[in-house]
């Protein structure tokens, strides 16, 4: 442990986690370790209990806590699934690997990194809000919903995608989504879904439209995408790019087999 840091242990397995911090860095890393462990800054000052299987560390307010930028590293053990819940306020929050049940992150102006992490359901809402997601796995539902700024899922799985930004800018790339539904007042939507378009039931609008061969609105596959940029640009493509043409190599295979008979 770093020797900078203060430590709190838990007694036994954790159903959920609670944090309510401000204008501090949170960690949440996944660990082979068989209790969930904490460090943190001894500027943060927080309140932390255990009690019933839930952890809930409260930061608590002093003279000068809007002028330092505490530090909290949060370690999961593999074995438990807990719930999460991060209320956060000038915060920024990494959550890497892991395997949890509902997570839920909220507050004011927040930065979220989510890396290799799975999910039962995810929430993510703040009025300002830059969240980054990359091979996440959610069971059911990834919501994310701000007044200002950037949601990016890239290389995720889930069964529904609803993320909704009144200003700024929202991009699905390479995303398994049964269904998507992306919503920009003021920006810009971004979205690459593997498949062909044939494979899709689209309901895509905006300012205007890039990408694809789409008229307004498709009703062809069993997957589902509606995207509206009111005052944007909707770019939207597909990745159909198969590793390889299975004609051409069967085709290839005859001939090789005529040119051995040949000769």
């Amino acid at each position: 442990m770093n020797k900078n840091l203060q430590m709190f242990a838990a007694t036994a397995d954790v159903l959920k986690i609670d944090i309510k911090v401000f204008n501090a860095d949170i960690k949440i890393v996944s660990t082979a370790e068989p209790r969930l462990r904490m460090e943190y800054s001894g500027s943060l000052r927080p309140t932390v209990e255990e009690r019933e299987g839930v952890v809930a560390l409260i930061q608590n307010k002093t003279l000068f806590c809007r002028l330092k930028h505490p530090v909290l590293n949060v370690y999961v053990p593999e074995c438990n699934v807990p719930d999460v819940n991060i209320s956060a306020e000038r915060g920024k929050v990494s959550i890497t690997g892991g395997i949890f049940g509902d997570a839920c992150v909220k507050g004011i102006n927040i930065h979220a990194r989510i890396i290799g992490a799975a999910f039962e359901n995810l929430q993510l809402k703040a009025d300002e809000l830059d969240v980054a997601a990359g091979e996440i796995t959610v069971k059911n539902l990834a919501n994310a919903r701000a007044e200002d700024g950037r949601v990016m899922l890239e290389g995720a799985f889930c069964k529904r995608a609803d993320c909704h930004v009144k200003k700024g800018n929202i991009g699905l790339c390479s995303s398994e989504c049964d269904t998507a539904i992306l919503n920009s007042e003021e920006g810009n939507i971004s979205a690459i879904l593997p498949g062909k378009e044939s494979d899709y039931t689209l309901a895509v609008s905006g300012a205007s439209l890039c990408g694809a061969k789409l008229s307004g609105e498709n009703a062809a596959g069993g997957k589902s995408l509606r995207a509206h940029a009111a005052k944007g640009c909707v770019l939207l493509d597909f990745e159909n790019v198969p590793r390889f043409d299975e004609r051409a190599e069967l085709l290839g295979a005859d001939d090789r087999e005529r040119e051995t008979l040949g000769a």
